[in-house]
């Protein structure tokens, strides 16, 4: 197994909610990808295809203000059914998640408004991480 691979096992593993999960180049094509069992899609794969290549050149024009704020760790577009993850890897490629986004129910949130799913972006970029460092 790559370490592309396994970090794409290690997510899913980690958090039943990531429903899929893909690296791609630096031209958008994705080497290699994931999905959790039991799902149906929700967006059609091509245009998650081009949902990739936006978020790419997201990443690239937001690297003209990195002197002066910092080099960028992750992106989160929130929606009602989801959660986007986008997590520049070096080298223009991109680590891409997709999160269920179910409304929290339990505890301080019980009869409150709720606005999903929280993400857990430590152990996901300690993931990513994790295997960057690996040889």
């Amino acid at each position: 197994m790559d370490k592309d691979e396994k970090m794409l096992h290690m997510l899913m593993d980690f958090d039943p909610t990531i429903r899929f999960a893909a690296i791609v180049d630096k031209t958008g094509t994705i080497e290699i990808y994931s999905q959790r069992e039991g799902l149906k899609n929700l967006v059609p794969f091509d245009e998650t295809k081009q949902t990739l290549k936006r978020a790419l050149h997201a990443w690239d024009e937001n690297a003209r203000v990195k002197d002066f704020i910092g080099k960028g760790m992750y992106s989160i577009a929130s929606y009602k059914k989801v959660k986007r993850i986008t997590v520049p890897l070096g080298n223009g490629r991109m680590l891409y998640c997709t999160l269920g986004n179910d409304p929290i129910k339990t505890g301080i949130f019980a009869h409150k408004k709720s606005y999903g799913h929280l993400a857990d972006m430590g152990k996901i970029l300690s993931i990513v991480d994790f295997i960057k460092d690996q040889k």
